[in-house]
C-alpha cells in the first residue's frame, strides 16, 4: 500500500539541461525533415501486420459470441477499440468506421448483454473489407457502412434499447 506525504511539503527538483548540454542545444534543433522520415519508418516497422491483426481481433469476438460467453460484450468492445486505434495509425478511415459500429450497437447495454452474431457477423465482414487496401476510396465499401448503421440502428430498436 502507498503512503502519501499528507504535510503538504514538496520538494522542488532543478531541471537537469544535461543531455541538452551534450546535444549543444535545444533537441528541437534535431528534429528535421530527415529524422521525420527515420521516425516514421521505424514506426512502420515496428507496426504489425495490420490485415493479421484486424482478423484476428474480429475472429476473437466472433468465436467469443458464437460460444455465448458472458464476457462477450466487453471483448467486443475491447477489440473495437483497438481496431479502431490501428485504423487511426494505419490511415484506414473506413476501417475506423466499421469499428465505430461495433461501438454503436454496444453503447448503452449493460454488461451482461448478448450481442446478436449475425449483427457482429455483417460488421465484422464490412470490417474485413475496408482492412484492405484503397478500401476508403471505394464506394461499395462506403455504402456498406451506411447499410450496417441502419442495420445497428434497426437491432437496437428490436432489444429495446432505441437509437444509440
Amino acid at each position: 500500500m502507498r503512503s502519501f506525504d499528507t504535510t503538504n511539503n514538496a520538494d522542488i527538483i532543478d531541471p537537469n539541461f544535461f543531455l541538452q548540454r551534450k546535444l549543444g542545444g535545444p533537441a528541437g534543433r534535431m528534429i528535421n525533415p530527415t529524422s521525420i522520415k527515420r521516425a516514421e519508418a521505424a514506426l512502420q516497422n515496428a507496426l504489425p501486420d495490420v490485415d493479421f491483426e484486424v482478423r484476428r481481433l474480429l475472429s476473437e469476438l466472433q468465436r467469443c459470441v458464437a460460444a455465448k460467453d458472458p464476457a462477450a460484450r466487453m471483448l467486443i468492445w475491447n477489440n473495437a477499440h483497438e481496431i479502431r486505434g490501428i485504423a487511426g495509425t494505419a490511415s484506414k478511415t473506413c476501417l475506423g468506421e466499421a469499428a465505430d459500429i461495433l461501438c454503436r450497437y454496444l453503447h448503452g447495454s449493460d454488461d451482461n448483454f448478448t450481442p446478436d452474431p449475425i449483427v457482429l457477423s455483417t460488421i465484422a465482414t464490412v470490417a474485413l473489407l475496408a482492412v484492405r487496401d484503397g478500401a476508403d476510396g471505394d464506394v461499395m465499401v462506403r455504402q456498406l457502412l451506411a447499410d450496417s448503421v441502419r442495420a445497428v440502428d434497426a437491432q437496437r430498436l428490436r432489444e429495446g434499447r432505441g437509437w444509440s
